[in-house]
């Protein structure tokens, strides 16, 4: 039976794809590596997003291991157009997984996608 850990990245600056670590995120992806360090991993799989690639590098490193990106694994986008009111949509998006913003994805299409990944890595 395999084990896989899903884990956010670390406290990040922003949302842009290339926004990287705050020196807090930093801290906890050291405390990340520590935590996981001795556990029987194999494989490391990431969001091509710098935050998720800085917040298991300590691992990586510390293990000698690839980390594959995946680009499925990229956040979801709420919407294409800037929403005043985002935090509302983004409530909606957990309340009815189907709904969608103008130009957005929604959490059920977010989530097969996902589950793809892991599918495939198992």
């Amino acid at each position: 039976m395999s084990t896989i850990y899903l884990i956010r990245h670390c406290e990040t600056t922003g949302q842009s794809p290339e926004a990287p670590l705050t020196p807090r995120g930093e801290e906890q992806a050291q405390r990340l590596y520590t935590q996981l360090f001795e556990l029987p991993i194999t494989h490391l799989i990431s969001s091509p997003y710098r935050r998720a690639l800085d917040s298991i590098q300590p691992l990586a490193t510390a293990l000698k291991l690839p980390v594959a990106q995946e680009d499925d694994l990229k956040e979801r986008r709420l919407s294409a157009v800037p929403l005043d009111d985002w935090q509302d949509h983004l409530r909606r998006t957990f309340i009815d997984p189907d709904y969608t913003c103008p130009g957005g994805e929604s959490s059920r299409i977010a989530t097969k996608r996902i589950t793809r990944v892991v599918e495939k890595a198992l």
